[in-house]
């Protein structure tokens, strides 16, 4: 029965590869000819999302950032203070490699792929962004834009598909950084699986593309890892692991409060003491689909709108009424 089916799902693959590489060509040339887009701060864990011009567009003005500026950055970041060490520690090995290289001597090999392990909105795409930024800023790739996917952007439904799918997704990151979200669900779970096409795919162009192409895998910690011991040669690609700690409520409520003054919202006494309580409520009783920096705008949310019922009741509300969250 399911074979009958088989060359049916064989044209729909090769059709929707047809039509994303024709996407390609026409955002390239997009691109190239400058067309605009309507600024944007990126997606993330804690953002809006773009359309694809704009994520081209940005990805490009992100990625030409200094040195200084991607370190002003990343410190602005809330709490990721293990993270921020450790990039700052390969920032220093980054640098000392480029002198070396200046001055002649021999470099030990350096792998740029990096493992990050955290639960969901815990600013895993903003640091990629800022670690993508660095490898073009220090040289050590081309563009530095980011490429950002996932399973379903790497794993076809007909045998050999898979394979196309990845080399499309790699072709779009070279010079640049692929960005795999939930990279554990590539882990093969059974004969009709395609993951381990997957992994051994994504493999072969980490090795062909060792001087223009970053793989950063993300995940939550405890499925990661069988993400990385589904394939004997995955985990010696990684050179880096960096651990994303969930936000604690004292940090949930500063990215809280950094939203309410982004829209020009001002909390009550009353409104931050609840806010902290119920922060640290939820921190308590977390578990892994512990949203952080999500829960944190979804809250945000949540009170503009209660707050939306309560000011559409006042007849000629003030400025001041207007900007209050109680």
């Amino acid at each position: 029965m399911v074979a009958r089916y088989q060359p049916i799902l064989k044209t729909i693959d090769d059709t929707i590869l047809t039509i994303d590489k024709l996407k390609m060509q026409i955002d390239g040339k997009l691109a190239e000819i400058g067309t605009e887009a309507t600024p944007s701060t990126g997606f993330d864990d804690d953002q809006k999302e773009e359309t694809p011009l704009q994520k081209t567009k940005n990805d490009r003005e992100e990625s030409s950032l200094s040195i200084e500026q991607i370190l002003s950055e990343l410190n602005g970041l809330v709490g990721l203070e293990s993270v921020k060490h450790e990039f700052e520690e390969f920032v220093n090995l980054l640098k000392v490699q480029k002198l070396r290289q200046a001055k002649g001597l021999p470099t030990p090999p350096l792998s740029l792929h990096v493992v990050f392990y955290g639960n969901p909105g815990t600013g895993k795409t903003s640091v990629a962004r800022l670690l993508a930024s660095l490898y073009r800023a220090l040289g050590f790739l081309g563009t530095g834009h980011l490429i950002e996917t996932d399973r379903a952007g790497l794993i076809a439904g007909y045998v050999g598909q898979t394979a196309l799918k990845v080399n499309s997704a790699i072709s779009k990151a070279l010079g640049g950084v692929l960005f795999i979200d939930e990279a554990y669900a590539l882990a093969p779970h059974g004969p009709e699986d395609y993951g381990a096409e997957a992994i051994e795919a994504i493999l072969k162009q980490m090795e062909d593309h060792r001087e223009d192409l970053a793989v950063i895998a993300a995940g939550y910690p405890d499925k990661m890892e069988e993400f990385l011991s589904s394939n004997p040669g995955l985990r010696s690609r990684f050179g880096r692991y960096w651990h994303f700690d969930d936000y604690t409520p004292v940090q949930l409520a500063s990215i809280f409060e950094s939203f309410c003054k982004k829209e020009k919202f001002n909390l009550t006494d009353a409104a931050r003491e609840k806010l902290t309580t119920m922060f640290q409520t939820a921190y308590d009783s977390r578990d892994q689909d512990f949203g952080n920096a999500r829960f944190a705008r979804n809250l945000f949310e949540a009170a503009v709108s209660n707050q939306a019922n309560r000011i559409v009741k006042i007849e000629n509300p003030s400025v001041e009424a207007l900007s209050v969250i109680d």
